[in-house]
């Protein structure tokens, strides 16, 4: 039977597949059903700022009344920041259930008071953290290298803050994301989770108003993780991690190819089940094992490094690609 036993973020996981940030990792029996099924890890729900500004604003308008009856009302709440308290309740309770890595997800917006959330999260006991740098930038008088700098800033700042290992979750709308990766290199994150999946808006004729829409990822959604895990396995010093689009074990085994330390599952686990995460995990071992192969030795073994034509990932591939089409 294939070891399958991985190394991320500095912790010993049993398998290689992760439950991700989602609405599933949001509760302590989906979490344990996970590590009953082989998940190697999990990564509980994003604590989002505006979560933390509305429980202040909350709490505000609670001291306010009080403040109007009683000019000493405030005085009888201790000093106090509130609002992640289910959030790190979720974290130790799920340290308590589970014996494989929890890893916390904050979406950090600036550096400064994130911090100290971070270092909750570090105290709640959570093996480590992942950035989630989940922001629509859309406004035209910030360039580029104003945000990223940012966000530099930002990931340095935690860094700063805590101890345990911290993952950065990206999208992969950067001008030039090697470079970026490199420069994450450069501020301590010890992974990078590639990618996020931005949920997109609908506009609503009925309404006239635009409106959540909430839809599952797609299996060739994996493909653009697939490359830049390919074209970044062994140029940067951060482990990489999947995430988005693999439903199967073929599309896990594909991603470790291509140089991923571990495979993240959310949509293909809402679609079919957490018990779906089981039968992914022994497609993985069928494979392995009929092949005599190792994960170390598939790791990174079709990254762009490792192929012999490494245009494959680039722009040549494209431009034979287009060539060679009847139309």
């Amino acid at each position: 039977m294939a070891d399958l036993v991985t190394e991320y973020l500095g912790l010993q996981l049993p398998t290689p597949l992760v439950l991700a940030s989602s609405a599933l990792s949001n509760r302590v029996d989906n979490l344990e059903m996970a590590e009953g099924h082989g998940a190697g890890a999990v990564v509980l729900r994003s604590l989002f700022e505006e979560q933390i500004e509305a429980a202040d604003s909350a709490l505000e308008e609670e001291l306010g009344r009080g403040a109007e009856s009683n000019p000493e009302a405030r005085t009888y709440f201790p000093p106090q920041r509130v609002g992640p308290h289910e959030y790190l309740s979720l974290v130790e309770r799920a340290k308590r259930a589970l014996e494989i890595p929890v890893i916390a997800s904050l979406n950090c917006a600036a550096p400064g008071s994130w911090t100290g959330y971070a270092r909750d999260i570090e105290q709640a006991g959570a093996d480590a953290l992942e950035v989630n740098l989940y922001a629509v930038e859309a406004d035209p008088t910030v360039s580029s290298a104003d945000i990223e700098a940012r966000y530099l800033e930002v990931v340095r700042a935690v860094r700063g803050a805590v101890k345990i290992p911290i993952a950065v979750k990206l999208s992969p709308y950067f001008t030039s994301l090697a470079h970026f990766a490199a420069r994450l290199d450069e501020v301590g994150a010890n992974g990078l989770v590639l990618f996020n999946r931005f949920l997109q808006p609908d506009l609503s004729l009925e309404k006239m108003a635009a409106i959540p829409t909430l839809t599952l990822s797609a299996p060739s959604e994996a493909l653009v993780p697939l490359r830049w895990i390919a074209l970044l396995h062994g140029r940067v010093r951060a482990q990489l991690a999947a995430s988005t689009g693999v439903y199967d074990a073929a599309g896990a085994l594909k991603a470790i190819c291509a140089g991923a330390q571990v495979v993240q599952l959310a949509s293909s686990l809402v679609k079919s089940g957490i018990p779906h995460l089981g039968k992914m995990l022994a497609g993985v071992e069928d494979w392995l094992d009929k092949r005599g192969a190792t994960l170390e030795s598939l790791r990174g073994s079709l990254s762009q490094r490792a192929v012999q034509d490494p245009g494959a990932y680039e722009r040549a591939q494209y431009v034979h690609l287009i060539l060679s089409q009847n139309i």
